[in-house]
Protein backbone atom coordinates (compact mmCIF):
# COMPACT_ATOMS: atom_id res chain seq x y z
CA UNK A 1 0.00 0.00 0.00
CA UNK A 2 1.51 3.75 -1.33
CA UNK A 3 1.61 6.93 1.06
CA UNK A 4 -1.49 8.28 2.28
CA UNK A 5 -0.99 12.24 1.92
CA UNK A 6 -3.83 14.83 2.93
CA UNK A 7 -2.69 18.51 2.07
CA UNK A 8 -4.92 21.61 3.17
CA UNK A 9 -5.41 25.06 3.18
CA UNK A 10 -5.46 26.74 6.64
CA UNK A 11 -7.16 29.91 7.50
CA UNK A 12 -3.89 32.09 6.78
CA UNK A 13 -3.76 31.16 3.22
CA UNK A 14 -1.24 28.61 3.65
CA UNK A 15 -0.96 25.10 3.12
CA UNK A 16 -0.20 22.03 5.52
CA UNK A 17 0.53 18.45 4.67
CA UNK A 18 0.30 15.36 7.11
CA UNK A 19 1.36 12.26 6.23
CA UNK A 20 4.84 12.25 5.32
CA UNK A 21 6.17 11.95 9.55
CA UNK A 22 4.93 12.31 12.29
CA UNK A 23 4.26 15.82 12.20
CA UNK A 24 2.60 17.75 9.80
CA UNK A 25 4.51 20.54 7.89
CA UNK A 26 3.16 23.54 7.69
CA UNK A 27 3.17 27.04 6.32
CA UNK A 28 3.73 25.66 2.49
CA UNK A 29 2.93 28.90 0.16
CA UNK A 30 0.90 27.36 -2.21
CA UNK A 31 -0.80 24.35 -3.61
CA UNK A 32 1.70 23.33 -5.94
CA UNK A 33 4.97 24.19 -3.60
CA UNK A 34 2.87 21.24 -1.23
CA UNK A 35 3.17 19.01 -4.27
CA UNK A 36 6.44 19.78 -4.91
CA UNK A 37 7.28 19.14 -1.54
CA UNK A 38 5.98 16.11 -1.27
CA UNK A 39 6.75 14.90 -4.24
CA UNK A 40 10.22 15.46 -3.56
CA UNK A 41 9.83 13.92 -0.05
CA UNK A 42 8.94 10.54 -0.87
CA UNK A 43 10.75 10.48 -3.93
CA UNK A 44 7.46 10.25 -6.18
CA UNK A 45 6.46 7.13 -4.54
CA UNK A 46 3.10 5.50 -4.81
CA UNK A 47 0.16 7.74 -2.74
CA UNK A 48 -3.04 8.72 -2.47
CA UNK A 49 -3.45 12.63 -2.25
CA UNK A 50 -6.38 13.53 -0.35
CA UNK A 51 -6.53 17.70 -0.86
CA UNK A 52 -8.74 19.78 1.81
CA UNK A 53 -9.94 23.46 -0.39
CA UNK A 54 -12.26 25.87 0.90
CA UNK A 55 -14.25 22.96 1.82
CA UNK A 56 -13.67 21.26 -1.77
CA UNK A 57 -12.88 17.42 -0.76
CA UNK A 58 -10.62 15.32 -3.36
CA UNK A 59 -8.72 12.04 -3.49
CA UNK A 60 -5.98 11.74 -6.00
CA UNK A 61 -3.76 8.52 -6.61
CA UNK A 62 -0.73 8.72 -7.91
CA UNK A 63 1.50 6.18 -9.69
CA UNK A 64 5.19 5.66 -8.36
CA UNK A 65 7.45 8.69 -10.50
CA UNK A 66 3.36 10.24 -10.13
CA UNK A 67 2.96 11.43 -13.69
CA UNK A 68 -0.05 13.41 -13.48
CA UNK A 69 0.59 17.17 -13.06
CA UNK A 70 -2.28 17.94 -10.88
CA UNK A 71 -1.45 21.76 -10.49
CA UNK A 72 -0.09 24.76 -13.10
CA UNK A 73 3.19 25.84 -12.41
CA UNK A 74 3.85 28.73 -10.57
CA UNK A 75 5.92 31.30 -12.52
CA UNK A 76 5.75 34.49 -14.85
CA UNK A 77 2.75 33.27 -17.02
CA UNK A 78 0.71 31.78 -14.37
CA UNK A 79 0.69 35.41 -12.55
CA UNK A 80 0.05 37.31 -15.59
CA UNK A 81 -2.71 35.16 -16.70
CA UNK A 82 -4.24 35.84 -12.82
CA UNK A 83 -3.62 39.41 -13.60
CA UNK A 84 -5.50 38.96 -16.72
CA UNK A 85 -8.51 37.66 -14.99
CA UNK A 86 -8.64 40.19 -12.54
CA UNK A 87 -9.16 42.89 -15.03
CA UNK A 88 -8.11 46.49 -14.23
CA UNK A 89 -8.10 48.11 -10.66
CA UNK A 90 -11.68 48.90 -9.32
CA UNK A 91 -10.76 52.77 -9.19
CA UNK A 92 -10.09 52.69 -12.55
CA UNK A 93 -13.58 50.83 -13.24
CA UNK A 94 -15.24 52.76 -11.13
CA UNK A 95 -13.86 56.21 -13.13
CA UNK A 96 -14.77 54.92 -16.00
CA UNK A 97 -18.42 53.98 -15.04
CA UNK A 98 -18.74 57.40 -13.56
CA UNK A 99 -17.24 59.21 -16.98
CA UNK A 100 -17.59 57.15 -19.89
CA UNK A 101 -20.83 57.13 -21.79
CA UNK A 102 -22.98 55.20 -19.40
CA UNK A 103 -22.14 57.78 -16.54
CA UNK A 104 -23.66 60.36 -14.48
CA UNK A 105 -23.84 63.09 -17.61
CA UNK A 106 -24.67 60.98 -20.39
CA UNK A 107 -27.12 62.07 -22.70
CA UNK A 108 -26.96 65.17 -20.15
CA UNK A 109 -28.23 68.51 -22.35
CA UNK A 110 -28.10 71.88 -20.94
CA UNK A 111 -31.64 73.09 -19.86
CA UNK A 112 -32.02 76.36 -21.32
CA UNK A 113 -30.04 79.26 -19.56
CA UNK A 114 -27.34 76.68 -18.34
CA UNK A 115 -24.39 76.85 -20.54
Amino acid sequence: MGLRLKICRDVWGTWSMNGLSSVPVSHLPSLSASMDYARKQCAAAPATIELLIDGLYVVIHQELGWPRRLVAPEGPVAAAAKAERAGPPIWSRLLALLTGPHGRNAGHSPVAGES
